[in-house]
């Protein structure tokens, strides 16, 4: 009979820890909301700072290739959130863009439109291990705002005919 108590409260007690570890969210806005919590952002400013300064780091659009062809932030490349923590530590993905791999520790800048698809993709990156990541507060749209000069579009992709801005939602 002991071994039966003891069973079934082992049982009870797995139960009970495997369940808290699943949390759900009502909303994107939450899940962005909960990521703010590991999540550091840098405002238009402080980034134009760091690109005018010495230290190394990568800058990321991770809007889809269709978005960035509208205007993107001079220096920064293209890996759409759909795919970002399947190609940001693939040696290759890198070659292939004539860039080195970051290394985990170093100084990694992301943004999308306005700053929520941004938001979770820096704490994916935090979560695989990252520990420089730095997401920009209102995204594309508050650098353009922000730095209108200092801005490059795509304008061969533009004049190809036929392409119209992608609405990917409120982020």
């Amino acid at each position: 009979m002991k071994k039966i108590v003891t069973f079934v409260g082992f049982v009870a007690l797995i139960t009970l820890l495997s369940s808290c570890g699943v949390k759900t969210f009502e909303s994107a806005d939450d899940m962005v909301e909960k990521a703010l919590d590991n999540v550091k952002l840098v405002n238009a400013q402080e980034l134009k700072s760091i690109m005018e300064g010495e230290e190394y780091f990568t800058l990321i659009d991770v809007r889809q290739k269709s978005e960035h062809y509208y205007g993107y932030i001079p220096g920064s490349m293209v890996i759409p959130r759909g795919s970002l923590e399947f190609s940001i530590g693939d040696a290759k993905f890198w070659e292939d863009e004539g860039l080195y791999l970051p290394e985990k520790k170093e100084k990694i800048i992301l943004y999308c439109k306005k700053g929520n698809r941004s938001i979770l993709a820096a704490d994916a990156l935090i979560k695989m291990g990252y520990k420089n990541v730095l997401a920009l507060k209102d995204g594309w749209k508050g650098w353009e705002l922000a730095f209108p000069d200092l801005t490059e579009k795509n304008l061969d992709m533009l004049s190809g005919g036929g392409h119209e801005e992608v609405d990917t939602g409120g982020c």
